[in-house]
């Protein structure tokens, strides 16, 4: 909540903060100059200047001020200064006291009220600094994974590009015969299309992730990203000679993310299980992937492996900047996957129990649609 609007006569009222400011310092010296009240009405010049100091700057207030004790001391003069008793003055003086004291304390608070909004400023443009920040690393680093992929990559490209051609080859041939075959031939050219529309769908995906842009969240189904993902590490799942095994909950489980941040996610997360069991030779290389929802609220993406699994040392720091178990690693991706899914409203962990190699854990919101 903004606190400015929490009074009506906050700053977004500063004409009706003068105005009652001014009124009340006239009922104040008409008061105290004809009235012949033996009451320190005077002292209700604090007020004034409290009000104004809500409004104008630190010369202002001084000002005003300034002007009350002034009144004080004219009013004093004008009703006061025939009479016999003593307290007159002794109430001039205290409600001269009092303005001085109140505008100290009123100034101090001016004073660090700007040095905090300063502060808050300064606060806003580091966090923004840190978003872009954020952003730009975490770009970097897909540039680079897809660099690492890039033989897969061009193995997915291949495989309906080569399609195509035999495809259309196989038409071309039906069309030639000396009684063309229409029916095989618009079969080849169909499966021509489809395969056409696959490697655009593969050249769409790698730009997206190459693109550095600001994440755009909309809604997503996890197990479609998780089967997108998995056809696009084929050949690294080949490479490793590795299986992977889907336990997908059914249905569509929805959330509202960013498909780019997510799918590097998944990404990080199956080429880390896939290179942990490059070195596993005494049982069979399997990448588990499951997703499932608990209470209806939060959606749970696991992907585990058999490698050689992680110390509980090593996972106290596994999602720290600049920390990697890897010789050429830089120890960002993880991290950069932690400040994604927490970015998410999620979480991710690594689960250092299983039987045999790493779990890692992420969970996010399910998308709830509220009726207005």
């Amino acid at each position: 909540m903004n606190m400015e609007r929490v009074s009506l006569l906050g700053k977004q009222n500063p004409t009706l903060k003068l105005t009652l400011a001014g009124g009340l310092a006239l009922v104040v010296f008409l008061v105290d100059s004809f009235g012949h009240y033996a009451t320190a009405i005077m002292v209700l010049y604090s007020i004034v200047v409290m009000l104004v100091a809500t409004v104008l700057s630190r010369r202002g207030t001084l000002i005003v001020a300034i002007a009350c004790i002034w009144a004080t001391v004219l009013g004093y003069l004008i009703g006061h200064l025939d009479e016999d008793s003593f307290s007159a003055l002794v109430r001039a003086t205290v409600a001269c006291l009092s303005i001085v004291a109140t505008t100290a304390l009123t100034l101090r608070i001016q004073a660090d009220s700007a040095r905090l909004e300063e502060q808050v400023r300064e606060l806003h443009d580091t966090h923004e600094a840190l978003n872009r920040s954020t952003t730009e690393l975490a770009h970097a680093t897909r540039v680079t994974m897809l660099g690492e992929l890039a033989a897969s990559i061009a193995h997915e490209v291949s495989q309906p590009l080569a399609a195509i051609t035999t495809h259309g080859e196989a038409g071309l041939r039906w069309l030639r015969r000396e009684k063309p075959n229409l029916d095989e031939a618009c079969h080849a050219f169909d499966a021509m299309v489809s395969n056409a529309r696959r490697s655009s769908e593969i050249i769409r995906r790698i730009r997206a992730l190459a693109s550095k842009s600001e994440p755009t969240f909309a809604l997503l189904d996890i197990n479609s990203l998780a089967v997108e993902t998995i056809d696009l590490l084929d050949r690294e799942v080949k490479r490793y000679g590795a299986v992977v095994r889907m336990n997908l909950a059914a249905g569509e489980l929805i959330v509202n993310g960013d498909r780019v941040q997510l799918q590097q996610v998944l990404i990080n997360l199956a080429v880390n299980g896939l290179q942990a069991m490059s070195s596993v030779q005494d049982r069979a290389r399997v990448l588990n992937l499951r997703t499932h929802v608990e209470d209806g609220q939060r959606v749970f993406l696991t992907v585990e492996d058999s490698g050689v699994g992680i110390s509980p040392e090593v996972a106290a720091n596994l999602f720290s900047a600049f920390f990697t178990t890897k010789s050429e690693g830089m120890g960002l991706g993880l991290s950069i996957c932690r400040s994604i899914v927490e970015g998410h409203g999620g979480s991710i962990s690594c689960d250092t129990g299983a039987v045999s190699g790493a779990r890692m854990r992420v969970e996010l919101p399910v998308y709830v649609c509220v009726d207005a």
